[in-house]
């Protein structure tokens, strides 16, 4: 399950998403009472927080400041910090730490693994979706309003356009889960604009005080 929310940051360059729980249950097959309880164990474990609400999807940000227990350094033979510290002084190196943290390790692994993997499937598959296609997932996924459509084309001709690459040239090899992992933003989008074009007020003429 923190595979797949890494993925889905991944795809949208960004570390909060909202997803809903049969969302992540029909992308998983878990149980919605085995998704609460994951979902509660990664809170503990200092990786995500999540926010509930009764009838809208979950909201999920992953942390980076999790906690890391760091091994105390290994007691080195002086003699060679001595023959480390010459070879530095000769070729003006920088040696880097030898102490990784296993989670960033595994974080930074993953990441390179998605990539190989999405430059792979690129290769291999080098179909993408017409806009009837793109509009007609669009309309089967639980988020989707009519008055996402401006929206949704914008989103479909920036992919396009940029040869179905994301703004930072990664390639996008599955456009219906970036799609569906980009709906609750354009939401966000949209309800903001909608809630702006409200608040103008109606302002009349002032009548003339004086009429030549």
């Amino acid at each position: 399950m923190y595979l797949y929310f890494l993925k889905i940051a991944f795809d949208n360059e960004r570390y909060d998403f909202q997803i809903s729980d049969v969302a992540v249950s029909k992308e998983l097959g878990l149980t919605r009472k085995t998704i609460k309880s994951t979902k509660e164990k990664l809170k503990s474990l200092g990786l995500i927080q999540f926010q509930t609400k009764n009838g809208l999807p979950c909201n999920y940000r992953l942390l980076l400041d999790y906690p890391l227990s760091v091994s105390e350094p290994k007691n080195v033979i002086k003699e060679e910090i001595k023959k480390e510290e010459f070879i530095q002084k000769e070729e003006k190196l920088v040696f880097p730490s030898p102490t990784v943290p296993p989670i960033q390790n595994f974080f930074e692994n993953t990441v390179q693994k998605v990539e190989a993997q999405s430059s792979r499937e690129k290769s291999n598959n080098k179909n993408t979706p017409s806009w009837e296609e793109f509009i007609e997932f669009a309309q089967t996924l639980e988020i989707y309003e009519s008055q996402l459509d401006f929206e949704i084309q914008t989103k479909y001709e920036s992919w396009k356009n940029n040869e179905w690459k994301n703004h930072v040239d990664r390639p996008i090899t599955n456009w219906k889960s970036a799609l569906k992992s980009a709906l609750p933003f354009m939401k966000k989008t949209t309800e903001g604009s909608m809630l702006s074009l409200k608040s103008i007020p109606n302002i009349n003429r002032p009548k003339s005080l004086s009429k030549k």
